[in-house]
């Protein structure tokens, strides 16, 4: 029975996961699904009605974590449903329901190149629909493990995907946009209207009282409602900080969940019951079509379920201690005024509380009581009262020794080294925050890539382990801070705490891009391979058992995993004869593997180079039904320059490899191809400036020349995937190092130059701190006089 009147109460609490609980699926009252940032997709299963109690089980486990999820109901394919699930691993798990925690996934979807955000089934569980970082969202068949299609056009990460019914498809990205697409990945609207990254949508049912047929919500902290067409049918205001998750119940009512620590529910335009959490951000919450229960998932590892249904309702020492645990909590100062400066002198004292009147549930009242403290109380429209929610935190802190940071008080404030020779990025902290928050707060607000997000994010948490409130802070013991007793971090350093104290230009150094599971690849392979009918195209169990000592060289030594000749020419089976869509897995290993000097004599032996058999596989053409194939092809390329006879390989290519990788420059596909042909410019700068005897200098300044001019042509591109800062800071590194071959060489290329930078200049990724330090490097660089030009000037002020 649904229950649509009164207000929800907590009915259960699940402990299971330990880490933050990031998406949830409550199809069923026997069946509850959620994937958590520690690596595992948990399925909750009933095991007593009221309240109900349940059991848990490990449905999936990976090795990082888990962030889309999505379940599809019993059919012929899978008797007891699937479920699947994406994240920091780039594929997709698609898993029976039921199956044992260690069995294989039923299949394991590789094509995205960066973290996997959310996964959908179409309504015949058919197949699945995927979106990531790399903005790339893919249609998979299931069965066949390969894409059907492609939704393109999104210029950023892609965070929210829904299945609206068996035509539509909609998309939620961080470049402020909603699309429409029909299955097939035809595009058929964008919606425009966010001020700010979309991350969520819910579906409203037909005759809702808003006339939508769908919500939206994100980091504008606005929930919009919207028919198909992009009409926009109203909004929803109340939530103070980003939105996550939304959820419908089957009475129409909107569920929401955000970063200000609540879950709200709304009707005819207003919200009616606000629900406060423990807990800093609430990632995700679902709805329960038969039950009408809701279920939340927090940054506190705790799943929490919540019913209109008295007998679904938890006991009243439960509710109580519910309730208590959010009157105890420490709310962070900066929290508590969205991020404004007050004066306790200022705030109401106690008696207001019963003089005021709320406006809206949901509202929240500052209180400065008798003691000296300060708490926060939200309006209950439903009660006409305000609860207390928690205790304000001067400084957000624990109680130990704070440290000041812009007229703040914190539990630690980090020096991060974001590059060499500048002073280092301040980030404070305090224990009563999620180390994830303090992360994306430090990057935004900085205008860094969200690349550093896991890598700063666990270093806070590694770095103030233990740390609660009312404890006091102790710098952790040398041992446990791989930077040094400073406690400085530097993302992507090796972790020895040196700096060089060197200026960006000009780079001395060559790049490889080392990224992707391993282990999940090679099971990829070993799959694909068992369907090949073909005897050109099939693998020995033999080949197949040597290459699964791949994952552990790998692991070992990522820089020089010593590959063999067999397992080598077992990679080279799928790349060059399998069909296209199936090649991706094959190639991403390949370009592991060329760190490795082995690797450069296994392929370079024969009549042609490596180079030469990715061409003749077709690797390095664009428009191949996945831009992953190319992707991985030229992040080959780039990590050939690890080694000496890698680096004689690329050179004797150079004219060969630029004309083959000239339209990516042209029209990049996805942003990861343009961060990889971005890797392969700047390396190929590198080479270039390196130490070459003085009788090259022509050889080297045609080549700076060509390289230069297809540099250009690649932060000129209009392509909606050249916009990341990461890779925009790479090319500009690659153009800026070329202009230090010479004062002949600047001279002669500088007026062009200078046009490239003022375009690049415009673009988004141009906005981040990093990038705009070494676009005025290169400009200090055109400006920069030819050796001499001062001595000659002072000798005519001698003449006259």
């Amino acid at each position: 029975m649904v229950s649509t009147s009164g207000d929800f109460q907590l009915s259960v609490t699940l402990r299971g996961h330990d880490e933050d609980v990031r998406a949830l699926v409550f199809p069923t009252r026997k069946l509850l699904l959620s994937a958590s940032r520690d690596s595992t997709v948990r399925q909750w299963s009933l095991t007593a009605p009221n309240p109900p109690t349940y059991d848990d089980t490990i449905a999936l486990q990976g090795q990082h974590w888990f962030n889309g999820l999505a379940y599809s109901p019993p059919s012929k394919a899978f008797p007891e449903g699937a479920v699947a699930a994406g994240g920091r691993e780039t594929f997709v798990f698609v898993k029976h329901i039921g199956s044992p925690p260690d069995a294989d996934p039923h299949r394991l979807l590789i094509g995205h190149a960066g973290n996997v955000t959310c996964v959908a089934f179409t309504q015949d569980g058919s197949k699945v629909i995927s979106g990531g970082w790399d903005s790339q969202v893919f249609v998979w068949d299931i069965e066949a493990g390969n894409v059907v299609a492609e939704l393109k056009g999104h210029g950023a990460p892609v965070w929210g995907v829904m299945v609206y019914d068996e035509k539509f498809i909609l998309t939620a990205c961080a470049d402020k946009m909603i699309r429409l697409f029909d299955v097939n990945g035809k595009s058929l609207a964008t919606i425009k209207g966010h001020t700010d990254v979309v991350r969520c949508f819910c579906k409203v049912p037909t005759g809702h009282w808003s006339g939508a047929a769908f919500a939206s919500a994100g980091n504008d902290e606005i929930i919009r409602l919207w028919t198909l067409d992009g009409t926009a049918m109203g909004e929803l205001h109340g939530h103070e900080a980003y939105i996550y998750s939304l959820a419908i119940l089957p009475n129409g009512d909107i569920v929401s969940s955000s970063e200000d620590r609540t879950v709200r529910i709304w009707r005819a335009g207003k919200c009616i019951q606000t629900i406060t959490h423990p807990a800093i951000s609430l990632w995700a919450v679902a709805a329960c079509s038969e039950t009408g229960d809701i279920v939340t998932g927090a940054s506190d590892k705790i799943i929490r379920i919540f019913s209109r249904d008295q007998e679904r309702q938890a006991d009243a020492e439960t509710i109580r201690n519910f309730t208590e645990s959010n009157r105890m909590y420490a709310i962070p100062a900066e929290t508590a005024s969205q991020g404004q400066p007050f004066q306790k002198e200022n705030l109401p004292g106690p008696e207001a509380l019963h003089s005021q009147t709320g406006e809206r549930d949901g509202q929240q009242l500052l209180i400065r009581e008798n003691d000296g403290s300060v708490t926060a109380h939200l309006w209950s429209s439903s009660t006409s009262q305000w609860n207390l929610i928690g205790t304000v935190v001067s400084g957000e802190g624990s109680g130990g020794e704070k440290k000041s940071h812009e007229g703040k008080e914190y539990d630690y404030v980090f020096d991060i080294d974001i590059e060499d020779g500048k002073p280092p990025l301040k980030l404070p902290y305090n224990s009563t925050e999620s180390p994830w928050d303090a992360a994306k707060r430090f990057l935004e607000r900085n205008e860094l890539p969200m690349s550093y997000y896991e890598q700063v994010a666990n270093w806070i948490s590694d770095n103030t382990k233990g740390a609660r409130i009312g404890q006091s802070n102790q710098p952790p013991p040398p041992q446990q801070d791989p930077w040094g007793t400073e406690r400085r971090y530097r993302p992507g350093d090796a972790g020895d705490g040196s700096t060089s104290g060197q200026k960006k230009l000009p780079q001395r150094s060559f790049v490889t891009i080392l990224e992707g599971n391993a282990q999940n690849a090679i099971s990829k392979v070993t799959e694909l391979a068992k369907s090949q009918q073909d005897s050109t195209s099939s693998i020995s169990e033999q080949d197949l058992s040597e290459l699964q000592k791949l994952a552990d060289q790998l692991s070992k030594s990522p820089s020089d995993p010593h590959p063999t000749q067999s397992q080598i020419n077992t990679l080279f089976v799928p790349v060059a004869r399998w069909p296209v869509k199936d090649r991706v897995t094959a190639i991403a290993l390949l370009a592991r593997l060329a760190v490795s000097p082995s690797f450069v004599t296994a392929t370079c032996s024969g009549e042609n180079s490596i180079v030469q058999n990715l061409v003749s596989a077709g690797l390095l053409q664009p428009n191949q039904p996945t831009a992953n194939n190319a992707v991985h092809a030229i992040r080959l390329l780039v990590n050939l320059f690890a080694s000496d006879n890698g680096r004689l390989i690329v050179d004797g290519e150079f004219d060969f490899i630029l004309k083959l990788v000239k339209p990516f420059a042209e029209n990049p596909e996805s942003p990861a191809q343009y961060k990889a042909l971005a890797s392969l410019y700047l390396n190929f700068s590198v080479l270039l400036t390196s130490g070459a005897p003085s009788t090259e200098a022509a050889r080297r300044e045609a080549r700076a020349k060509v390289l230069l001019i297809d540099i250009a042509t690649l932060l000129e591109s209009e392509s909606p995937h050249a916009t990341d800062g990461d890779a925009l800071f790479r090319v500009l590194c690659a153009l800026g190092t070329l202009l230090t071959l010479g004062d002949g060489f600047r001279a002669e290329m500088k007026g062009g130059v200078a046009g490239t930078l003022h375009l690049s200049a415009s673009k988004p990724g141009a906005q981040q701190g990093t990038v705009k330090e070494v676009m005025q490097e290169i400009r200090d660089e055109i400006r920069r006089r030819p050796s001499g030009s001062c001595m000659l000037v002072m000798a005519a002020a001698d003449v006259n």
